[in-house]
């Protein structure tokens, strides 16, 4: 027996919750889970031919169950957040890497849950409370003190968060996506601000001074760190150069210039490590020896990733499915590249439609050929999202291929010496979603065999 709030995962004698949040009451579903031993509610004038019990919150009860089941794991636990649009999962993973040095750190997200040496996958970017609680009891049996996680729009439009308090909380960037599911921007924006109310009370938000939530945050009573390129930021970045093995820029702090270098590529990285800079330092860690951390950082999984194919031309590995990653990578592009640009590029599936013709004019315009594949199609024919994304196409510079590992392998076919290959949208992912199953999928494991 064990105790569901989704109502498709209720199997017999499992007790039904009826939690809810501000787009999807399950009390709607009650009728559907007929192999339930109970129901919890906290509704009047429900009626069930199974048991009833009715409680004053079933949000707040389905937390206590857990909490109390995992012997109140959170009591014990340091919380770093990171939202944004782009850049929640490089800017995480940094953050894990260097803490993780001063003090164990786990990591919680996109590429799943991360603790000592070991990596568990997990369904979403960010977790419903009973699975986040039952990893927080695994890192209080490990004696892990600090947890950096990703907190997603949807995470907290749907209440996942609400019973957690966050030391820091870091916002990267807010343009619009996944309208699919907030509709508006506003509302979009308002979820993801949303995390800057479960500060603990000596907490910080460290914000992105150039970014558009900055004229948002800056009316909420908080105690706010900026970094960005503006003037006022109080991690200021004065100066940078972008080259395709690295990345140079300088800080300017309390008066005081601070010169780092990366090996993580473009002018996106600058932000992500700036945000990190200016939490780690926040946390009482000295300029210098994060600076030198930097510098030993590993890549990203599926994050700028990049290759040497055997025609010698640069292969770039990136989950961007953003308007705004996609610009932001082709942009780099162009800045370091030597040769010609090739792009393979698709759109999900079952996902906001009004981004596919702006990504492809956008790759269109700053690619020199471009290869239109799927992404995660799911009910949608792989086809009509294409025409989707050329709708406001005026090349001729594309090709299309349905089939991903065909398109990624023209794409290197027709390279030569020098020119650079964007893989994007996938990453690391290892899935295809067709229809309703993830099958078997992997760009990393096609690029393998057709790169040194």
């Amino acid at each position: 027996m064990s105790i569901k709030n989704n109502s498709k995962n209720v199997k017999k004698n499992d007790i039904f919750i009826c939690t809810h949040d501000d787009t999807l009451d399950r009390h709607k579903f009650i009728d559907s889970v007929k192999k339930a031993n109970a129901i919890i509610v906290d509704k009047n004038s429900i009626k069930s031919s199974i048991p009833i019990i009715k409680v004053n919150n079933t949000n707040d009860t389905f937390f206590q169950i857990f909490n109390d089941y995992y012997n109140h794991p959170l009591d014990c636990l340091d919380i770093i957040g990171v939202t944004g649009t782009d850049g929640k999962t490089t800017t995480s993973y940094i953050l894990r890497q260097i803490l993780n040095k001063i003090k164990k750190t786990a990591y919680l997200g996109t590429i799943g849950f991360m603790y000592d040496e070991k990596v568990v996958n997990t369904k979403n970017t960010t977790i419903g409370i009973d699975k986040f609680l039952e990893c927080a009891s695994i890192l209080k049996k490990e004696r892990v003190s600090n947890l950096v996680m990703e907190v997603s729009s949807e995470g907290l439009l749907h209440n996942r968060c609400d019973y957690l308090r966050f030391k820091r909380a870091i916002i990267t960037n807010i343009t619009g996506d996944h309208l699919n599911v907030h509709k508006t921007f506003e509302n979009y924006l308002y979820s993801k601000l949303k995390l800057f109310s479960l500060l603990e009370d000596d907490g910080i938000a460290i914000i992105n001074r150039d970014d558009i939530s900055y004229e948002y945050i800056k009316k909420i009573n908080i105690k706010t760190i900026t970094y960005g390129f503006n003037k006022k930021s109080d991690y200021r970045v004065i100066d940078y150069k972008l080259t395709s093995t690295g990345t140079y820029f300088t800080i300017k702090y309390k008066k005081k210039n601070y010169n780092i270098k990366s090996p993580l590529l473009g002018k996106f990285n600058i932000y992500n490590l700036t945000a990190v800079i200016a939490c780690l330092n926040s946390l009482g860690i000295d300029m210098d020896l994060i600076i030198k951390s930097i510098l030993e950082i590993d890549y990203v999984p599926g994050r700028m990733n990049v290759f040497t194919t055997k025609n010698n031309s640069t292969l770039i590995l990136d989950y961007a499915h953003t308007i705004n990653a996609t610009k932001e990578i082709l942009k780099f592009a162009n800045i370091t590249k030597k040769g010609k640009i090739i792009t393979v590029v698709g759109c999900a599936g079952g996902r906001e439609k009004e981004k596919r013709k702006e990504i492809g004019k956008i790759v269109t315009k700053y690619s020199d050929t471009v290869i239109f594949t799927m992404d995660d199609p799911r009910y949608e024919k792989v086809n009509s999202i294409i025409k989707d994304m050329l709708i406001d196409v005026e090349t001729n510079n594309y090709d299309c291929i349905t089939n991903r590992k065909k398109a990624i392998k023209k794409a290197i076919d027709i390279s030569k010496e020098n020119d650079t290959i964007l893989i994007l949208g996938k990453g690391t992912d290892n899935y295809m979603a067709i229809k309703n199953k993830y099958k078997k999928y992997c760009d990393l494991n096609i690029i393998k065999k057709y790169t040194k």
